[in-house]
């Protein structure tokens, strides 16, 4: 689904299939409390009830507890059940990401190069490299993998679409075609998870589209 809505650059299905790959994978229909539920053990009601009277709504938010707080959200798990949930927080992914442009100013029709620079924050404990996805309901193991999304909004247009495996650390670029018209140009880059829900990211590109120089046509005897 994701390689036909790109092949014929249709933006939100595709970003819609996106979403539908990482709600298979982790067993939660988008709607109420998606991210929480994800977590091991949060999703019964009473759990699910506390995180919104604390404010839990992102699985970085169970990150984040004050040790109080999250010894209430965790009271009456046994040992085993605590590490699951460590597990899994430890092993969703939180990722930086750097992008530089080669120029702002580009001409239409041009093409333009992105490069970007992705770093997962992670504990040296943990090991070398994040392992599988934690998807208990999938039916076998999930390695963890992402696309990069260029596109115009406002359009509708989805420009280039990378897919990727970001480990502990990636440089990577993709390239994508400068829309055809005169004037500023706001984009969106998204990076999109194919296996966790919530750790999306978007960031701007904007552009200053100038008419495409014209080659002389003369030539020289």
């Amino acid at each position: 689904m994701v390689d036909v809505a790109s092949s014929m650059g249709w933006l939100a299905p595709a970003l819609a299939a996106m979403e539908l790959s990482q709600m298979a994978v982790q067993a939660v229909w988008e709607g109420r409390d998606p991210l929480v539920r994800q977590v091991p053990y949060l999703g019964d009601e009473r759990r699910a009830a506390l995180c919104r009277t604390l404010g839990v709504e992102t699985v970085f938010d169970v990150m984040d507890m004050e040790d109080g707080d999250r010894a209430r959200l965790l009271e009456g798990l046994g040992p085993g059940q605590v590490a699951e949930v460590a597990e899994y927080v430890n092993r969703y992914p939180n990722i930086e990401v750097a992008f530089s442009l080669e120029g702002r100013v580009v001409e239409v029709g041009q093409s333009v190069r992105v490069a970007l620079e992705l770093e997962r924050e992670w504990d040296e404990d943990e090991g070398d490299v994040p392992g599988n996805v934690r998807a208990p309901f999938f039916p076998g193991e999930r390695a963890e993998g992402w696309w990069i999304v260029v596109a115009e909004p406002a359009a509708q247009a989805l420009l280039a679409v990378k897919r990727i495996n970001v480990g502990r650390r990636l440089s990577t670029a993709l390239e994508f075609v400068a829309p055809e018209r005169v004037g500023p140009a706001k984009l969106k880059m998204f990076l999109m998870c194919d296996a966790y829900l919530g750790c999306d990211q978007e960031f701007d590109i904007e552009l200053d589209l100038i008419p495409a120089t014209e080659e002389d046509s003369d030539e020289e005897l």
